[in-house]
């Protein structure tokens, strides 16, 4: 997953397949490899998915996928979209069952300057959500030159005070809480040194997403906060149960409402990514989940904030496999809260990863995601 866009136009149709109260998002928004991390993962052994009784009843989360979850579509690109081409676009995506569309609500370009903003971006989309009527889950992330940490650099700088990262989380929030922005996820991939310079440190991220839900919350009581998505882990990315486990060592615990997460798997398919970010949710030792459980957040859920694969790195049968395989595994547990395909269409840089291929075309992906969805 490399070089992957977080700003792209969309071409072509959009597209969403609905599953009960479910449906599925299409991302365009992504992760890509990062610097290498000081931090070691965590010793990792192999065991079976922990069993219902194994976990108290009151961490037992509700409904499964297929009753509840996000209902969305992951468009960044329709921010540098006309007012017109976005009620468009949104309309599209309502009429194939969409409630809710996932944007970034960057800091870097919002408050330029400090105490002078800019909301026209922002305007513009939230007006056309709230025309369509359609929700918003807003990406907080991002950090102008003049808040970013020493040594940091780029859009994604760490900021150097929480305090400020919280208060523009608040004023995104008291701004568009009302207005269809019910979802906040704070940062994607903060694991990664794309997109946390000047290298990922989990006590700083935690310390922002603290600062960030209680603004949040404080604007907007009944919103709902989701932890960054993390990236897979390799050797350049921190293993995302090692960035957990830090998080919650440095007191994120009750600063966040549902675990994000990235669990690609390819070349493999979930069902045997034995070694892979899709078992590490609750089949090894530690887990995401068992992270959750120990510290008394077994009610709450993991939300998929990404997932797919490329075409140019898998064929196309096995991209069609992975999909269904993730679908079916989603649907039929109860703590996955959302899953969100990355990506739609390989037209505007999909890196192979689009349903549909660079002509528009669809892929055998296609069919096959809308079948799994409807079954």
């Amino acid at each position: 997953m490399s070089g992957k866009s977080r700003r792209r136009r969309a071409s072509g149709a959009v597209g969403v397949a609905v599953l009960g109260g479910l449906s599925v998002m299409l991302v365009t928004s992504g992760c890509s490899s990062g610097h290498v991390s000081a931090q070691a993962s965590p010793a990792v052994t192999w065991h079976a998915h922990l069993s219902p009784a194994a976990v108290p009843a009151s961490q037992r989360p509700t409904a499964a996928l297929s009753a509840s979850g996000l209902v969305g579509f992951a468009a960044a690109e329709l921010l540098d979209s006309s007012s017109s081409d976005q009620v468009h676009q949104l309309e599209q995506m309502k009429s194939m069952g969409m409630t809710s569309v996932r944007v970034d609500a960057n800091w870097a370009g919002g408050e330029p300057s400090q105490g002078s903003f800019d909301w026209s971006a922002l305007d513009a989309i939230m007006a056309s959500v709230h025309k369509v009527g359609l929700t918003a889950d807003l990406i907080i992330d991002g950090c102008p030159p003049w808040a970013a940490a020493a040594g940091a650099s780029g859009q994604f700088a760490q900021p150097a005070s929480p305090a400020q990262f919280g208060a523009w989380a608040g004023a995104v929030a008291a701004r568009y809480g009302s207005k269809g922005a019910d979802y906040f996820e704070i940062w994607n991939e903060p694991n990664n040194s794309q997109f946390w310079s000047p290298s990922p440190n989990a006590a700083a991220y935690t310390a922002d997403l603290e600062a960030a839900y209680a603004k949040i919350k404080s604007a907007d009581p009944s919103s709902v906060v989701i932890s960054a998505g993390l990236a897979p882990g390799s050797s350049t990315v921190i293993d995302p149960v090692t960035f957990l486990a830090d998080m919650y060592a440095a007191g994120a615990q009750g600063s966040f409402d549902a675990v994000g997460d990235h669990p690609y798997t390819f070349p493999a398919d979930p069902d045997n990514d034995s070694q892979g970010a899709w078992f590490e949710m609750d089949q090894t030792r530690p887990s995401l989940r068992s992270l959750m459980i120990a510290h008394g957040d077994g009610a709450k859920k993991i939300w998929i904030t990404e997932f797919g694969a490329p075409t140019g790195n898998v064929t196309d049968a096995q991209q069609t496999t992975e999909l269904t395989q993730a679908i079916t595994a989603a649907k039929d547990t109860s703590w996955i809260g959302a899953f969100y395909i990355y990506t739609w269409s390989d037209q505007d840089g999909g890196e192979g990863f689009g349903l549909l291929d660079s002509n528009g075309n669809p892929k055998p992906a296609y069919t096959a995601v809308a079948a799994a969805l409807t079954h």
